[in-house]
């Protein structure tokens, strides 16, 4: 009975013929048209584009009701297989103006006298635009990090109230009171927001409940101040001259006039 060898590690025990070329299977390349989709779909799917796509989108659904709801838009319809250029013309009338005098209104008025009046629309859109712009951005970060923010009406309340207060109370430099009222709004807007930090930490109460509850307390509160002596800034005193009046029955034998 013969002995065999043990077959050392690694050993197969197989013998390769002489000028055989072992060959592995390559991996299958990627073709152009798949890299092309790929970007592709890496730009459609990204934030800039669906914000583009979302403006797009609004634009032309605005566009199709602001037609269908023009009347000339809706008298040419009755005939527009005979005459299909007349409703297209009155399409085309109607959503232009409509867009261009929404451009005018909102961001440069071309018709305008003057460089400053041509951009009052731009600093009248910022200027209603800013507290939605500063509102949305507290409440994005409440969402990075997990949480739900909808007391940004609160926030903003309160932080109006800080600001407005700074700009009425104190007599400083331009340069060194529009900052610190900024400076004051921010405060107040995070120290609003901080209530609901503390009482989530300390009590376990849920973000979404506080902070909506906060937004009716921020908005009363504002009212009260604001209908309080003390609280709001105080209006100049108005000095009412005597006025004559005439009651001719009062003052018989006399002129008929009293003064009040």
């Amino acid at each position: 009975m013969s002995e065999t060898s043990p077959t050392p590690p690694g050993d197969t025990g197989l013998v390769e013929s002489e000028g055989a070329v072992q060959t592995t299977p390559e991996a299958p390349r990627e073709s152009r048209d798949d890299r092309a989709s790929g970007i592709l779909r890496e730009i459609v799917s990204g934030n800039a584009m669906i914000s583009v796509l979302a403006v797009v989108l609004a634009l032309v659904l605005s566009g199709i009701l602001i037609a269908v709801t023009d009347p000339t838009v809706q008298s040419t319809a009755g005939y527009f297989f005979a005459k299909p250029s007349d409703m297209l013309s009155a399409v085309w009338h109607s959503v232009s103006v409509a867009y261009s005098s929404l451009f005018q209104g909102a961001i440069i008025n071309f018709q305008a006298v003057g460089f400053l009046a041509g951009i009052a629309p731009l600093a009248s859109t910022i200027n209603f635009a800013m507290p939605l712009i500063v509102a949305g951005l507290g409440v994005a970060l409440a969402f990075r990090a997990g949480m739900f923010n909808i007391g940004g009406q609160g926030q903003i309340l309160i932080g109006a109230a800080f600001a407005g207060w700074v700009g009425f109370s104190f007599h400083l430099p331009l340069a060194i009171h529009l900052p610190l009222a900024i400076i004051a709004g921010i405060a107040g807007g995070a120290f609003w927001g901080a209530l609901v930090g503390f009482l989530k930490a300390r009590t376990g109460a849920h973000e979404v409940i506080v902070t909506i509850m906060l937004n009716y307390v921020a908005l009363y509160l504002i009212s009260f101040m604001l209908r309080t002596p003390g609280c709001s800034r105080p209006r100049a005193r108005r000095t009412r001259s005597r006025r004559r009046r005439c009651h001719p029955r009062s003052c018989p034998g006399s002129s008929g006039c009293t003064s009040r």
